[in-house]
């Protein structure tokens, strides 16, 4: 069944050293932190953590490496019951990435100093296609390697195509996989992506590289690089997010800021994990609703309307901003169910 079905993202995983300061340091100066830990990082390592917590299955597809570091984020993995299996491992020569982040409690900020060998590999089209993709029912790409990405994707809308020539009882369980993509890092060729996603996350580093300042200007600019009946999707910190559906309908939600910011490390993969979250749901009940084969060439994006476009952006702008609130993510699972009893989200 579809809803049985993971979430797979691909991208990195790192290891995150956290201190949190009540005021950013002074250059050349001497202080003390208030806290400090390791935290498993990488934007989809960290939106498989919230995919988990919400009860989803999901799968990570990074570098892992095999030193003290790596054994850290395995452990971490295992603990969040996030599926790892595929994941290929560095030999001893490569030292694990990892992020120096600087947490201030008095304005909230994060800054942050990441480390990652020039050598480092990263995930290429031979690790991707030991995949069986019947196991998903949607894969999440960060927008990072972009040659190898664009073959991962190809395998998958391969994979779509072959869906349309299915017979048998089972077909009608076989939906496509929904591909999106998170542009992030500033690198214009990124945009290229776009023509191959069904949804795209558009994040306000990438949009700010390329001279946007505001989403509606990312809406107008980046929507004609995107594939016809395409999902856009973009935040904007204390803003809020705006979309636009396949049609071209907007819609936009306000940030939901906590009574306090605690720690805003990982918001932004929240909220996509969050917006993943609610889109597969309505697709896998869209596509228990299809009578035959023929309706499914239209699952890929055919289940986000405006309706559900609108909730999932405002109910992922909620968690995020509930997020915010806390210190790291485990105390999103009960904030989630709260949520769920609210009409107007559900």
């Amino acid at each position: 069944m579809e809803s049985e079905k993971k979430i797979l993202c691909v991208g990195i995983i790192c290891l995150d050293i956290i201190q949190t300061c009540e005021q950013f340091p002074l250059e050349d100066s001497t202080g003390r932190s208030t806290d400090y830990r390791w935290q498993r990082g990488g934007n989809s390592s960290n939106s498989c953590t919230v995919l988990s917590l919400l009860g989803q299955p999901c799968e990570l597809l990074a570098c892992l490496c095999a030193d003290e570091h790596g054994s850290f984020l395995q452990n971490d993995l295992r603990k969040y019951n996030i599926d790892y299996r595929h994941c290929p491992i560095m030999p001893l020569t490569f030292g694990c990435p990892v992020s120096t982040i600087i947490l201030s409690s008095s304005t909230g900020s994060r800054t942050i100093i990441h480390h990652k060998a020039s050598d480092f590999p990263e995930l290429t089209y031979r690790d991707f296609d030991t995949l069986d993709l019947g196991e998903y029912s949607w894969i999440h790409f960060e927008g990072r390697n972009f040659d190898q990405v664009l073959t991962m994707i190809q395998r998958v809308k391969n994979y779509n195509n072959s869906l349309n020539t299915a017979h048998g009882r089972d077909a009608k369980y076989r939906a496509p996989i929904t591909i999106s993509v998170e542009l992030e890092r500033p690198r214009s060729e990124l945009l290229d992506l776009l023509n191959h996603a069904d949804v795209a996350f558009i994040a306000k580093d990438f949009a700010k590289s390329q001279g946007l300042e505001s989403m509606s200007e990312i809406l107008r600019n980046v929507g004609p690089n995107a594939k016809p009946g395409a999902t856009i999707i973009c935040t904007w910190a204390e803003q809020g997010a705006m979309a636009r559906t396949g049609d071209g309908t907007v819609v936009q939600s306000p940030a939901f800021p906590p009574r306090k910011v605690t720690d805003t490390l990982g918001a932004g993969d929240t909220f996509n994990a969050v917006v993943l979250h609610y889109l597969n749901k309505s697709k896998a009940e869209f596509t228990s609703k299809c009578p035959n084969t023929e309706s499914l060439k239209y699952v890929r994006m055919g289940f986000i309307d405006e309706t559900i476009l609108q909730k999932a952006i405002t109910f992922a702008c909620r968690i995020a901003g509930a997020k915010v609130g806390l210190r790291g993510y485990d105390g999103l699972h009960p904030i989630y169910h709260d949520m769920l009893q609210d009409s107007s989200l559900g």
